[in-house]
Parts: structure tokens; sequence; C-alpha cells
């Protein structure tokens, strides 16, 4: 599929005079089709005033790597991250999610430092997934990742940690991903296309699973529409009911 995302940097730069759409610094929702890695990775801010980013979406499917938190049906979901000149950053995430062991929310609290690193926008923290109203199934991440302009596109590498901890049984679990996304000409449309891979822990199963997406965002002022193909396979199984290939819309508003 990555390669697919990546015929687009051939196509003819954008005539003057059409604006190109430009995504938020930051990746922090709507989940997956704008963040499909579930980590609040971004880039470190310019100027010297520290700024407040505030996301409001509706997504027809929360997917997590692929599968889905809330059986399929829909999600609100919205967050708030502060990021100060220095490059460190801390922000709230929060989704509806299916009732899971007497929880019907996620919020996740997250905080790192992003710089500039070789022309690499470079960004690492921690991130942990909490679940009101449920017990001992909470976790935390260490993630880290790398984006690098490519003409008028971009491509991103990440990892993403967990280690061992208690309520998650007794071994650890580890993501990498990338992802590429680029406008398209004369259309203020951003397409994108993400490829990870998950092993361990967070996988519920012995076997490593590999999920994707493809999408496009229509961006206009302050709201962008997204559709995505989301889809995720576990090795040697055939697609679960929460894992099976499906077009995912998404409404987003950020200010």
């Amino acid at each position: 599929m990555i390669p697919l995302a990546l015929v687009a940097f051939l196509l003819p730069t954008p005539t003057d005079g059409v604006p190109v759409p430009t995504p938020p610094v930051q990746t922090n929702g709507p989940r997956p089709n704008r963040d499909p890695d579930a980590i609040p990775d971004g880039k470190r801010i310019t100027g010297d005033t520290p700024v407040v980013n505030i996301n409001l979406s509706a997504v027809s499917d929360y997917r997590f790597r692929g599968i889905t938190q809330t059986d399929g049906d829909p999600a609100v979901q919205g967050s708030v991250e502060a990021t100060a000149p220095s490059g460190i950053y801390a922000g709230l995430w929060g989704s509806t999610i299916a009732a899971y062991e007497g929880a019907h929310t996620e919020v996740d609290v997250y905080g790192g430092y992003r710089t500039v690193l070789s022309g690499w926008s470079v960004d690492v923290g921690i991130i942990s997934y909490l679940y009101p109203g449920a017990d001992n199934v909470s976790s935390a991440e260490i993630y880290g990742s790398g984006a690098h302009a490519v003409g008028d596109g971009e491509v991103k590498l990440g990892i993403s940690y967990t280690p061992h901890q208690a309520q998650l049984g007794d071994t650890d679990g580890l993501y990498v991903f990338t992802d590429v996304s680029t406008p398209l000409p004369r259309v203020p449309v951003t397409v994108r296309a993400h490829l990870g891979r998950e092993a361990g822990v967070n996988t519920t199963t012995d076997a490593p699973k590999i999920d994707w997406l493809v999408g496009a965002d229509f961006a206009t002022g302050p709201v962008t529409l997204s559709l995505a193909w989301v889809d995720a396979r576990y090795r040697g199984r055939l697609a679960e009911e929460d894992s099976k290939g499906r077009l995912v819309a998404a409404l987003a508003l950020d200010f």
C-alpha cells in the first residue's frame, strides 16, 4: 500500500495561486485517520510563545492500530495539547469506546520533547492509556519518531515500546511504523499511507500483527474531512471481526 502513496510525490507541484492544504503540526487526532500509529508525535513549534492546540472529532469507527475499539460503531474524540518553545509538550486525548472492563472511555495522558536534527523533526515521549471505571488495564508506552520532508510531502519513521507491566502480563510489546503523506496538486487534499507492525503484549495473541491505512484529507479552514481504508492482519490468521478492512470517515475541527 505504501508505494501507492509514494506515486503522489511524482505528480507535478501545485500551480501558483492554488492553496496547498497545511495539516496541523501535531497529529493527536482523529484516530485512525490522522493518527494511525496512536502516538501524539508532532513538530517543534516556531516562535517564542507557548501554543495550545485543541481538536474535536467524530469518527465512524475508532481503530487502534487497525483494531476497532468501538465494535465498529462511531466515536467522539477530543484532545488538548500545550507546547512550549523549548520543545517540551504535554497533552490529553480521549475517545468513547465499547464497554471494556467497565470503562466506556479511553483517556490518554502524554508528554515529551520535540526538536529538529539534521532536517528531521524528532519527537520522543511517553504516553499512558487510561480507562476510567476499569481496574488494572491501563498501560504506558515510550515512543519516538522522526519525520523528514520529501518534496511537498513527508516521510515518517517511528517506534513505540511497551515495557513489562504487571497488569499486562509477563511480556513487553513493540510497535514500528512508517507514514507517508503529500498534498495533491491543484486541490486542497492530502493523501496519506501508513504501515505498522506490532508484536508482544498489545497484540492479544502470540502472532505479530500488521496494520495499514490508505486515506485522504480534505481541509478547508479549521475543518478537515477524512476518508481512509483501515485494515489489519495477524500472522497466520484470517481477519477477525475486530480487524477486518473498513472505510473509516472522520470529521475534525482544529483550533
